[in-house]
């Protein structure tokens, strides 16, 4: 029996978070994605009668206005409207919109730092307080206190002019790198809470071949479509990372998978530009991080089913969760059985049906905490 979920879609100030409407919205889809900012599209149609009660067009004004997602009753999505399209053919307005996170690619580090011996995790997190203390720039993200114990050495000049989520990106993807996202949720009141979560060595929960309520994901079974696709495009197993300097001082270190050409693989050769890194360490953990993820062909399978399947049950399964994924089909005819991780939650929802959810699912890193 196909369950009707009941969801809102709440129209904010960005800065106060005063609501300005709650629109009837329809075709809509959004993801959540793990260390980037996930995506939202929907429309509404003007000549709703349940649309004239509401000014729609002050209520959506693009860079100002935020939007929730609201499922059941609880807070599943939320970010920042970009950009509103109106079609008068149709009588409809699209718009789209970006996880929070999308609103540190908009902040630049316009200060000097001089990170010594710092925790990865604090540096972070000083500079997105520091942003967030500037008259307007303040949008209500909580920063939390958590630490990694990987320290690094780091100077960041103001005329680099760095966007603030670059930065956290970066160093998110050294060897000992951390995962990161921000979060929303109610809070005392049903306020709009906004939380930037930062965890090491990873998010999510690893996957455990002793416990019975672990994920299985299975096609043919709950699973009711997936896709395989291997881009070998960006293969490297000889990566060059250049930091800062010119010509022949430029800073360089290079990190080879030996292991891969042990085993008969050709030279595949790249390189990584990060001119603003001048301490080798740092970069060179960068620069093997990226190898990490750079080494074989690139697989992001994704699975598709409906939210209202009794398993996986929907609310147990996050971004970082790590599955179990099992394939019997004319493309693996002697079973795929692997564990994989999951990197984005993209939901397709039903205007007049089940929803649907599509995980995207990658290759569970390596720790080297």
């Amino acid at each position: 029996m196909t369950q009707t979920s009941e969801y809102r879609y709440l129209f904010a100030d960005l800065l106060t978070n005063q609501i300005y409407a709650e629109l009837p919205l329809f075709g809509v889809s959004f993801n959540r994605e793990l260390n980037t900012a996930g995506s939202f599209s929907g429309q509404i149609l003007l000549s709703d009668s349940r649309s004239i009660n509401y000014d729609i067009d002050a209520s959506t004004i693009p860079a100002r206005t935020a939007i929730y997602v609201e499922r059941n009753g609880v807070l599943v999505w939320g970010g920042i409207l970009w950009s509103r399209s109106y079609d008068s053919t149709m009588q409809i307005m699209s718009f789209t919109a970006t996880e929070f996170e999308s609103y540190f690619t908009h902040r630049r580090i316009a200060v000097d730092y001089d990170f010594v011996d710092v925790d990865q995790l604090t540096a972070c997190q000083t500079i997105v307080n520091n942003l967030q203390a500037l008259p307007n720039g303040n949008i209500g993200v909580t920063v939390g206190t958590e630490t990694s114990g990987v320290l690094i050495v780091k100077s960041i000049y103001d005329y680099e002019l760095k966007p603030c989520l670059e930065f956290i990106y970066e160093l998110s993807k050294g060897q000992n790198g951390f995962d990161f996202n921000i979060d929303v949720a109610y809070g005392l009141g049903n306020a709009f809470t906004k939380t930037l979560k930062m965890d090491y060595p990873r998010r999510g929960t690893p996957y455990s071949l002793t416990n019975p309520d672990e994920i299985m994901l299975e096609f043919p079974a709950n699973v009711i479509a997936y896709t395989y696709p291997e881009d070998g495009g960006r293969t490297t197993n000889t990566l060059y990372g250049v930091g800062g300097g010119r010509g022949e001082d430029a800073l360089i270190v290079l990190k080879q998978d030996a292991s891969q050409l042990a085993t008969g693989w050709a030279l595949l050769e790249n390189s990584v530009s990060y001119t603003d890194y001048d301490d080798p360490d740092l970069l060179g953990s960068i620069t093997q991080g990226n190898l990490n993820a750079m080494v074989y062909p690139v697989v992001v399978a994704t699975v598709t089913f409906p939210t209202d399947t009794l398993d996986p049950v929907y609310g147990t399964y996050n971004t970082g969760d790590d599955v179990r994924l099992r394939i019997t089909d004319d493309r693996f005819p002697n079973t795929l059985d692997i564990i994989r991780r999951i990197s984005s939650i993209a939901f397709n929802v039903g205007d007049n049906g089940a929803d649907l959810v599509t995980l995207s699912l990658v290759e569970v890193p390596t720790i080297f905490a």
